[in-house]
């Protein structure tokens, strides 16, 4: 059973969820940005677009990205692009910052990308991860 916001039109699994009402545009989110970190995005939107069906949500602070709910949260900063994504377990991998166990089979990473060449085959795993979780 779902949940749909009056005020937005925007479903929730969670009747009465809290959220953000306030939606964006991805033009919105990289107005302003230096070019290299509109490149990262672009290249990790190519890198989860590839693994099936996905919906982009962009609200005022970050964009979210669906499946069935949000399995990676972009934040794009002056220096770099803040991630953040669940997986089974916890990864210990030099562009994650903080991995924090929230369940049984479940893990919260915060990563932090500064250079598209960090976009390399161990992030598309973990991000394959998230989706499919």
């Amino acid at each position: 059973m779902s949940w749909t916001c009056e005020s937005c039109g925007r479903e929730f699994k969670n009747r009465n969820q809290w959220h953000s009402c306030e939606q964006a545009t991805i033009e919105q989110h990289i107005i302003d940005k230096p070019d290299f970190i509109v490149e990262i995005l672009h290249k990790l939107l190519d890198i989860v677009s590839g693994f099936g069906e996905i919906k982009l949500l962009p609200l005022k602070t970050v964009i979210q990205v669906q499946r069935s709910s949000t399995f990676l949260s972009i934040y794009l900063k002056k220096n770099k692009v803040h991630l953040e994504f669940q997986t089974e377990k916890e990864k210990n991998l030099p562009f994650i910052t903080k991995s924090i166990r929230i369940s049984k089979n479940r893990a919260f990473h915060h990563a932090e990308i500064k250079d598209v060449s960090e976009i390399n085959e161990e992030l598309f795993i973990i991000l394959r991860e998230a989706y499919y979780l």
